[in-house]
């Protein structure tokens, strides 16, 4: 159990239901209410709309959009009793795309800005990390819609920066990276972290200028001189004769041993009528660097990656290769920017490892040569932005961290295939709506919250979504419980807030036990009454996250905690 999961568990906040699901207790729910009503407040700001759509959808949206097919086995999907398709929602584009495409016609009508909390499902195959990676969770989503790709941007801008005062205002620590857009799509991407070492992200940021990018997405400057790594990399399998007749590594590279990662890659023909093209491809990079799929398929298409050259054989089947593609990888040419992609042939016959899998049997096959970043960057490469502007190698740091939002440009993906269109203001042929979608996981937040603010002791929670900002607890004195009341309502009024004082007034526990729930739990702020206080008259207060003590005469308490309102 990751260390959220373990805290939720012994304060009371969360039971587990089964594998990936989870009940939300009182205490947990109150920190839920005031997440969303930090969310609430910055998103009215910006002139956003709340509303709630269903989690059981018609399957006949994802069809038009074609992520019925292409989301995979995460979807949870269902049939009614006349055998209709549905799913319970993991998201909401294509249902809100088409509830606007209904509503508005005009650009009058335009900006829409309207959002949700609500439950989401995803088929998790290996549900873990307590509320981090379940198979449903309370996330907040906000679909905006613009008459122009630079209204849009606008919004997107107003959006992220709206974003960014929710993370300020929760009080952890953050960081805001460039994403790939992945299934949902569309042109541009940005990812919000909090920062703890459980994170399942790895972010590259450079410490001068702020750059800050997925592990996945980042584009870093491979330093000149090659690492260990790559001079003592040597590759399980021989690189293909016809790969070493190209002569398309450098030379400069001979101490880079190159690895190789092979794949096929289908595409439609140009004519109907003709079975879909089908290329083999290889990646060339450095020994000490890993290939990046997602560079690979933003690249060239989509890539069904294998381990070896053998697996090739079973996933061809009795198809043939029409084409064959090498991706060169920029770390084999460390320094270089600016290279092209060319064509070339095969010297001399098809080799004999290619015959049983090549369509063509002519002595000069033709074969691509793209150059190109298709590698994993690592800490200590060059940030890109540094290098551009100031020619500067300012080496880039890996930190771990917990995706908890997501926003997306998402452009006429969704908006054109399900006519969400509208009538401008010049011409009389409908336009489709420029959109954005932007996500925050509300549970999820709650859990990485913990992850980056606990202790051995316990939770320290951010005065902002405490369950209660103060508790009192007393020892079983009847003098103190009966002065427990009166402090209740001195600190409730200094703070000039409703329910963010608790009595801890169970009876059948010791002082020393309530203070040790008291910093399970992560109150911020302690106030003891024990027996000290029916002899001196003084009260103990104790801040949770710094550990600082003070003994307060009654007269103190009010201008003590109405210094510290939120």
């Amino acid at each position: 159990m990751v260390p959220s999961q373990q805290l939720l568990l012994r304060s009371g906040m969360m039971r587990q239901s089964s594998s990936g699901i989870y009940s939300i207790l009182p205490y947990g729910q109150r920190i839920l209410d005031k997440i969303e009503g930090i969310i609430d407040d910055e998103l009215e700001k910006i002139g956003c709309q709340k509303l709630s759509l269903p989690n059981l959808l018609t399957a006949e949206n994802w069809k038009k959009t074609g992520r019925w097919e292409s989301t995979g086995q995460e979807m949870f999907k269902v049939k009614d009793r006349k055998g209709a398709d549905f799913l319970l929602a993991p998201t909401h584009e294509e249902e809100v795309t088409t509830l606007i495409a209904k509503e508005i016609q005009s650009y009058r009508q335009l900006p829409i800005r309207v959002y949700q909390v609500g439950r989401k499902f995803r088929d998790e195959l290996r549900a873990r990390s307590g509320l981090l990676r379940g198979k449903e969770f309370l996330m907040k989503d906000l679909y905006t819609f613009d008459v122009s790709e630079e209204e849009a941007m606008k919004t997107y801008d107003e959006v992220v920066l709206a974003y960014r005062r929710i993370m300020q205002r929760l009080g952890v620590p953050y960081a805001v990276a460039e994403a790939d857009t992945g299934n949902i799509g569309g042109t541009h991407s940005h990812e919000f972290h909090i920062l703890s070492r459980v994170g399942e992200d790895s972010l590259l940021s450079c410490a001068s200028c702020g750059y800050t990018s997925n592990e996945e997405r980042a584009i870093g400057v491979i330093p000149t001189d090659p690492t260990k790594a790559a001079t003592k990399f040597r590759n399980s399998e021989a690189v293909p004769k016809w790969i070493e007749s190209l002569d398309v590594v450098p030379r400069s590279a001979v101490r880079i041993n190159p690895k190789l990662k092979f794949g096929i890659m289908k595409t439609p023909s140009a004519d109907d009528a003709q079975p879909e093209i089908c290329t083999m491809v290889a990646v060339a990079t450095s020994g000490d660097r890993d290939v990046n799929e997602i560079k690979v398929s933003k690249a060239i298409g989509k890539v069904e990656f294998v381990d070896s050259l053998e697996d090739l054989k079973p996933l061809l089947g009795d198809t043939k290769v029409d084409k064959l593609k090498l991706c060169v990888d920029q770390s084999l040419y460390p320094g270089q920017t600016s290279l092209r992609s060319k064509q070339v042939a095969l010297q001399g016959n098809i080799p004999d490892d290619l015959k049983a899998m090549v369509r063509s049997r002519d002595a000069n096959a033709d074969l691509q040569v793209v150059y190109g970043d298709y590698h994993n960057c690592k800490p200590d490469d060059g940030c890109p932005h540094c290098f551009q502007l100031k020619d500067s190698m300012e080496p880039m740091q890996m930190t771990r961290a917990i995706e908890i939002g997501h926003t997306f440009m998402l452009g006429t993906k969704y908006s054109q295939p399900l006519d969400a269109v509208f009538a401008p203001a010049s011409g009389t042929t409908p336009e489709p709506m420029q959109m954005g979608c932007y996500g925050l996981g509300i549970t999820r937040l709650l859990a990485s919250i913990i992850e980056a603010s606990h202790d051995h002791k316990g939770i320290i929670w951010p005065e902002a979504v405490a369950p209660f900002r103060v508790v009192i607890v007393t020892s079983e004195d009847e003098g103190c419980i009966n002065a427990a009341e009166d402090v209740h309502d001195v600190v409730q009024k200094a703070l000039n807030a409703k329910s963010e004082v608790i009595i801890d007034d169970r009876t059948d526990t010791t002082l020393g036990f309530k203070m040790k729930d008291a910093e399970l739990i992560g109150y911020p702020w302690m106030v003891v009454i024990g027996k000290g206080f029916m002899r001196t008259g003084q009260v103990e207060v104790q801040h949770r996250s710094t550990g600082e003590k003070w003994a307060l005469e009654w007269d103190k308490i009010h201008p003590f905690f109405q210094e510290r309102q939120l």
